[in-house]
């Protein structure tokens, strides 16, 4: 019902300005307490699952690189390849793939010089007349910008029982003696196998010093 404030005193007026103001005041007051106690609920429960999630991913970080470590350490035994090189490597079945990353840098010294001596020495006197091996056996010995290649070298490890040789025995001790790996961090990555086949990485980014 419409009021003609022109027929209302000046108390009425008054009046009628109050009510309205404490009106508006009771409603920004349930506004704020509304906004606050939402406030408060939104920070308790919000922080309460991050600190919940990030101990979790915490815990299965570790659990992750454990198992990933053990399971790489007994690669190698099982393989029989020497602790030589890089790390990476990756497991997977129909439905997920995991891939571990091992970052940093592997050099040989100066002992690798005399190495490639004794080994040059044994290639020269054990075939002679097999270029073909011979060959073989120096491709392995190839350096990039002065440097060894480890994956190569890892071929000249596999074969370190063929040959009954004191040039070629002290070439491959004097390599591994001289070669040094300067690690820096291990990567952990999750795939899930889509419905096309393709792998679909897993939102989680694992890295460990």
């Amino acid at each position: 019902m419409a009021i003609d404030i022109s027929q209302l005193s000046a108390e009425e007026l008054e009046a009628a300005l109050a009510k309205k103001k404490e009106a508006e005041r009771l409603e920004r007051e349930e506004k704020r307490r509304t906004y606050e106690e939402l406030r408060e609920e939104t920070i308790e429960e919000l922080g309460t699952a991050a600190h919940d999630l990030s101990l979790a991913l915490e815990r299965f970080n570790a659990k992750v690189f454990s198992q990933m470590r053990t399971l790489y350490e007994l690669l190698q035994d099982y393989s029989k390849r020497h602790k030589d090189g890089k790390g990476n490597f990756e497991i997977k079945n129909d439905d997920f793939k995991i891939l571990f990353k091992k970052q940093g840098k592997g050099t040989f010294d100066e002992r690798s010089v005399q190495a490639e001596k004794h080994i040059i020495d044994f290639v020269n006197s054990k075939f002679e007349n097999d270029v073909d091996t011979r060959d073989l056996i120096m491709s392995l010995l190839e350096r990039k910008k002065g440097d060894l290649d480890v994956d190569l070298i890892q071929k000249l490890y596999a074969m370190e029982d063929r040959f009954d040789d004191d040039n070629w025995r002290e070439g491959i001790r004097l390599l591994k003696e001289s070669y040094s790996y300067n690690h820096s961090k291990d990567y952990i990555a999750f795939y899930k196998k889509g419905r096309d086949n393709r792998w679909i990485g897993i939102n989680l980014n694992f890295s460990n010093f």
